[in-house]
């Protein structure tokens, strides 16, 4: 009996520890950072951040037409200090847990971003799952401070587009906290991050009044993809060159390609299906590449004149298709190798998991090695389906003028 009265106490004892919420902070007392933006000012980190304010977002408070977030900033040559800079004029402590969204300045990235990403990786609050994008030619601040409709947050606004474009274009690059720490340690494949700028008015972004008319004075645009050598932004693919960079890397969730028509004018593939192979082999000491894409589309917009019905018309338009990305693939390994030098592809990385050894001495000088290697590109292409019907109303046009002459 005493044995398991001293076992109830025990018990009792360290389920009494395990209550409470020591470390606990009230909703009152904290700032919810939804995006951080990265920018150079007099030689230190201009670091703005993107906090939500409740009455602003709830529902009760929405319809008086307030800013929804607030943007504080700060300069010093840390990340922490900056931070610790911005709670001086702040009543709330910053809760990152909730970021969306980074953004990093063209200047600061062409500088390099080796500096900024240990505070990131560090921080017991931060949670990998944010995205980073590059302000093309602009500041990170003024990216973070356009009013835009929709969301009522602009990184939510952010975060959200990154997610559509992947499946609906394949032309940025999603990029992860811990996906660039590993491209950013690795010898074996260089980082990537996706652009974005402003279109439209800068100057009336920032002011409530650019979502108060049909038409946006300015608003977001993801643009192409940023290359990068080591920890240092060096340039950038095109929106085309950014789609088949996907292709390449397997990350490409949806996007249309369109082919030209066996006579004359043209008609749109959407493409649903992408597997991509990338291989490596090493013959005589030097690498070779090679990637093998298998490809599924539909047929979703048609303006020219053919009888979707018959299976040649179907295969004539995968050969197409094959070729065409074919081509541009080829085009874009070659900007890699050519122009940048940099291995955005992992090729190097596919040689390391295949043949360890022969890696250990590429490696020393990979990116020599990357520039002169060899890369085959094999494209099998697949039109599985022409939409509810098979020929368009354009043929049935067509021929209605023929009986007319």
């Amino acid at each position: 009996m005493r044995r398991i009265a001293l076992w109830i106490l025990c018990c009792l004892i360290m389920v009494s520890t395990l209550t409470g919420c020591w470390s606990r902070r009230e909703l009152n007392d904290i700032s919810i950072v939804v995006g951080m933006g990265i920018d150079k000012q007099d030689g230190e980190y201009l670091l703005s951040a993107q906090v939500v304010i409740p009455e602003s977002v709830s529902s009760k408070q929405s319809a008086g037409g307030g800013v929804p977030t607030s943007i504080m900033k700060s300069t010093a040559p840390t990340m922490v200090e900056a931070i610790r800079k911005m709670l001086k004029t702040s009543p709330r402590y910053f809760y990152l847990s909730h970021l969306r969204v980074l953004v990093i300045s063209e200047q600061v990235a062409r500088e390099g971003i080796q500096d900024i990403f240990d505070f990131f990786s560090r921080d017991n609050e931060l949670r990998d799952d944010f995205y980073i994008l590059l302000a093309k030619g602009q500041r990170a601040e003024d990216i973070l401070s356009v009013v835009t409709r929709l969301e009522k947050a602009q990184a939510t606004k952010l975060f959200k587009s990154l997610e559509w474009n992947r499946k609906l274009t394949g032309e940025t690059a999603n990029v992860f906290l811990d996906e660039l720490l590993a491209d950013l340690t690795s010898t074996g494949k260089m980082a990537v991050l996706s652009g974005v700028e402003i279109i439209g008015n800068k100057k009336q972004a920032e002011q409530i009044k650019n979502v108060q008319k049909s038409a946006d004075y300015a608003h977001f645009k993801m643009t192409s993809i940023g290359v990068f050598m080591d920890d240092k932004l060096i340039g950038w693919l095109s929106e085309s060159e950014s789609r088949d960079y996907n292709y390449i890397t397997g990350k490409i969730r949806g996007a249309v390609e369109r082919i030209a028509c066996p006579k004359k004018d043209s008609l749109d593939l959407r493409v649903n299906r992408v597997q991509s192979k990338l291989k490596t082999n090493v013959v005589k000491g030097k690498p070779q590449g090679r990637v093998d894409l298998f490809i599924e589309a539909d047929v979703s917009e048609v303006h020219c004149v053919i009888e979707l019905d018959k299976p040649e018309s179907l295969y004539e338009l995968e050969k197409k298709l094959a070729e065409k990305l074919q081509a541009s693939l080829r085009q874009v390994v070659r900007k890699a190798q050519k122009t940048y030098g940099s291995d955005i592809f992992g090729f190097g990385n596919a040689i390391h998991r295949a043949n360890p050894k022969a890696w250990k001495k590429l490696s020393k000088n990979w990116n020599k090695e990357f520039v002169s290697m060899p890369v085959a590109i094999s494209v099998q292409a697949k039109v599985r389906r022409t939409g509810t019907q098979s020929n368009s109303f354009i043929n049935d046009i067509q021929k209605k003028k023929k009986k007319e002459q």
